[in-house]
């Protein structure tokens, strides 16, 4: 098991890394929106293991990415956009998609909409956790300026 975790960081993070490539990424930025990529990925594969829910996996993964982009952002000098639309590809719930089509089209139509709502729900809990951890971050980065005052 360690042994596929493993596996799935790495290939969080050449997703990743990869997809900042593609959307010409300063050079300085790419190895860390690969890490930011494999470590929500990871939270996310750990967490779906524990708590069996796929919707609460995407959310707290969406959020560890939210955070650490948020403070990539702020040490490299870079948008935090940079490194959360990098850091959320791996969670992207593109086989969901994919399924509910499929089942569209060989008119499984119950099938599609179980799988189809809860691909909405996840893609839902990502905005949401990612939301959440920008607004956590700026109001702690508010309560640090309003104390160095």
């Amino acid at each position: 098991m360690e042994n596929n975790i493993f596996i799935q960081f790495i290939a969080g993070f050449v997703v990743s890394a990869s997809f900042s490539i593609f959307f010409n990424a300063p050079k300085k930025s790419i190895f860390t929106c690969g890490g930011i990529g494999a470590i929500g990925w990871l939270v996310h594969v750990v967490t779906n293991l524990l708590l069996v829910d796929v919707v609460v996996s995407s959310f707290l993964g969406a959020v560890c990415v939210g955070v650490l982009s948020t403070n990539a952002s702020r040490i490299l000098k870079l948008p935090a956009t940079i490194f959360i639309y990098t850091g959320m590809v791996p969670l992207v719930p593109g086989y969901g998609m994919y399924n509910t089509m499929q089942n569209i089209v060989t008119k499984n139509y119950g099938i599609a909409s179980q799988v189809g709502i809860e691909t909405i729900l996840q893609a839902g809990a990502i905005a949401m956790g990612i939301l959440l951890a920008s607004v956590f971050s700026t109001s702690i980065q508010r309560v640090k300026l309003q104390r160095k005052r």
